[in-house]
């Protein structure tokens, strides 16, 4: 079978980490079926010129393109996926006479989802689309939620990372029959569990009192400021560490003033953005792990952390449901609310909990055994 993968939220050298858990799964499907991976690049004259696409590149074993899709910054919104799709098209058509997909996999419903739908419409192949966090953005813009509707219905399948955004797709349409769950793996050879003493002296944090560690951007919707709000209702020997880089609007400078208003700037410790090998050590450095987020699709920092034996308190939202096993494994609390997540907090710190026993409750699965789901469902397509 062959399979052409698109995402416009892949790695690149200027990004190693976006849309990491796109490539992993995407690796570990290419060790079972023949896949190529289109990661289209936007551009618009001037602000943003275009790349001439020089045929695939090398991405750690995957064949990459990189075409390029005109669009405008800030302006019609509501037609980025068929910018996607006719600034592909061409691309699409010549890449085809040389090696034809049998099917094209896009990996979030919007742009790819809507554009590679009337890409498959044309040439006659059959697509899947897999849903992560993003259609909660375009079920708030009734103009992107129909597209939405008519690639979900016409998709020979539909794969989500939540079961509630699955629900999402029925009401859009989707078919039932050909809509799965299956949440994200982790790379268990990566995140596992370590020695906490030891990835406290590594990462130059404090020996001593406890550490709750989130590892996200810095932006609003991770529910920072709930969680340093939240930091200053627990004891003064417990510390938090947020790991991650400004973005959307999230500055390091604000979540300080945050941590200043509330009484708590000399407990929270900002390392900025860290390499992919260094978040594992976070992990297990810390006594529990946080993720505060507003939205989420399958977030993996969930994942990861149950994977190191450090249990989670995270908010209720995406696949956290589906993946954070409650009480075993850690507590869900609501949405931007600052005492339920104190309580939580103080509650999982409260306790003795065992790493073995946090990662054997967690049932983190591995990247390979995602893949070989999502094979079966390609396959029958």
């Amino acid at each position: 079978m062959k399979i052409l993968s698109f995402s416009y939220c892949f790695p690149n050298e200027r990004n190693p980490s976006w849309g990491v858990f796109v490539y992993q799964r995407l690796k570990a499907l290419a060790e079972l079926e023949e896949l190529q991976v289109c990661s289209p690049v936007p551009w618009f004259p001037i602000l943003k010129p275009k790349v001439a696409s020089t045929g695939p590149e090398p991405w750690q074993g995957l064949k990459v393109h990189r075409p390029g899709f005109f669009y405008l910054p800030g302006l019609m919104k509501n037609a980025d996926a068929r910018f996607y799709a006719q600034g592909l098209k061409r691309w699409l058509k010549a890449f085809c006479q040389n090696w034809r997909p049998d099917l094209l996999d896009a990996h979030f419903i919007w742009p790819d989802g809507v554009g590679v739908a009337e890409l498959a419409k044309e040439l006659g192949i059959p697509y899947a689309i897999t849903l992560r966090g993003k259609i909660y953005e375009c079920l708030k813009v009734p103009a992107q939620a129909r597209q939405c509707a008519e690639a979900l219905k016409e998709a020979a399948a539909v794969i989500s990372v939540s079961s509630r955004m699955a629900d999402e797709a029925l009401k859009l349409g989707a078919d039932g029959r050909r809509l799965h769950v299956i949440t994200n793996g982790v790379d268990l050879d990566h995140f596992r569990s370590r020695d906490r003493a030891n990835c406290r002296r590594q990462l130059g944090l404090p020996e001593e009192g406890r550490l709750l560690v989130t590892v996200a951007h810095l932006g609003a919707r991770k529910g920072h400021h709930e969680m340093i709000r939240a930091l200053a209702r627990l004891p003064e020997d417990v510390r938090l560490v947020i790991v991650g880089g400004e973005a959307q609007g999230g500055t390091m400078e604000g979540l300080r003033e945050v941590a200043r208003s509330s009484g708590v700037d000399g407990r929270l410790i900002l390392p900025g953005p860290q390499p992919y090998d260094r978040i594992p050590l976070y992990f297990s450095a810390a006594d529990a792990s946080v993720l505060a987020s507003y939205r989420e699709g399958c977030p993996n920092a969930v994942l990861e952390s149950l994977a190191c034996g450090i249990p989670v308190v995270a908010t209720d939202v995406g696949a956290v449901p589906d993946i954070l096993p409650v009480p075993e494994a850690g507590r869900i609390v609501p949405v931007r609310q600052d005492e339920p997540l104190g309580n939580a907090v103080a509650e999982v710190l409260g306790r003795s909990w065992s790493v073995d026993e946090v990662v054997r409750r967690g049932g983190v699965r591995s990247w390979e055994q995602v893949a070989e789901d999502v094979r079966r469902i390609l396959q029958a397509i």
